[in-house]
């Protein structure tokens, strides 16, 4: 079996491609955009086969697709974060939507009998009311961002080549997940890169935040890896899944994990600059279709996810140290 990731670099690909490297049987093609941070997949060069492009290139989409001849595929690259959409709104749509387009026509072309899985989000449901939660995936979506737009406009497209094409097309919207690997735009890796920036003496003894009082569902990229391949496996081609921990924890009760854990006393101190246009007071998923589907269960919980993180970015500035 021939499996292609997109978004290999990002916050889950690295993840899933240490999961389906332990598939007996199985040949790994991943696409990297050539400009991204080689770090994440340093230890899998030379057991994955790397196609380097940019998703806005159709060309080079097209070349990575033919090449890889793939029978299962993850769509993981994408523009991911909201903040971002709001400084960069049509860049965000270019690789969200003209990047997917690019995707689907080179495996209509090359390899229209794949399993393809794309990568949605649950910012396509914008603001929800508590009493709403937790979300289900027939709830209507009202994206509060570029991003969230971009996102429904990708689901869209994907559900269009399932319906007019006959192609083996599903959606996940993944609520937030997060572990080591990953970059520092989110909200735990922001807090944690602080608090290892202030224990080595790099920032004054202040965390900087933003809204605290949102609640948000976690699930570690570990448990994603592992549900992302159930179900591909087992899932329903034309169906959306939520993929979630249908936990979720308030963003100031993280802080708090943080600072507990940190070894230095700091100052927890909002800055304006990390408040957003909109955001959503709760998100949290239902994932039971995706559990009934694939007998898949989180594991892993916020304290260990906290604990993880913050040791990940402790290694990371003590490597950056011993380089200067």
């Amino acid at each position: 079996m021939r499996v292609f990731i997109t978004g290999i670099t990002g916050p889950v690909g690295s993840f899933l491609a240490d999961h389906l490297l332990t598939i007996p049987g199985l040949e790994l093609h991943v696409f990297k955009r050539w400009r991204s941070d080689p770090r994440p997949i340093e230890h899998l060069i030379g057991r994955v086969t790397i196609h380097e492009g940019d998703l806005e290139d159709a060309f080079a989409v097209d070349t990575a697709v033919q090449a890889a001849a793939p029978d299962r595929v993850f769509h993981l690259a994408a523009q991911s974060y909201p903040s971002a959409s709001w400084q960069a709104p049509v860049l965000t749509m270019r690789a969200n939507v003209e990047g997917t387009l690019n995707l689907l026509e080179a495996l209509r072309r090359h390899a229209p009998q794949a399993r393809i899985h794309l990568a949605g989000t649950s910012a396509q449901y914008g603001t929800v009311r508590p009493d709403e939660v937790p979300i289900r995936e027939d709830h209507p979506m009202r994206p509060g961002s570029p991003y969230g737009v971009s996102k429904v406009a990708m689901e869209l497209t994907g559900l269009q080549y399932h319906d007019n094409f006959g192609m083996h097309v599903l959606v996940t919207r993944s609520f937030n997940h997060v572990g080591p690997r990953q970059g520092d735009r989110c909200s735990i890796q922001t807090f944690c890169r602080q608090m290892a920036e202030i224990e080595a003496g790099r920032q004054p003894p202040v965390m900087l935040v933003g809204n605290l009082e949102p609640r948000r569902d976690f699930t570690h990229t570990r448990d994603v890896a592992r549900a992302l391949w159930l179900l591909l496996e087992h899932g329903t081609p034309g169906e959306v899944y939520n993929l979630c921990s249908g936990r979720t924890t308030r963003i100031g009760d993280i802080v708090d994990l943080v600072v507990a854990r940190g070894r230095v006393p700091v100052e927890v101190r909002q800055d304006p600059a990390r408040l957003r246009p909109s955001d959503e007071p709760i998100l949290q998923g239902d994932n039971s279709k995706l559990r009934a589907a694939t007998g898949w269960e989180p594991i892993i919980g916020m304290e260990e996810i906290v604990e993880e993180v913050l040791d990940y970015w402790r290694a990371q500035l003590k490597g950056l140290t011993a380089q200067q």
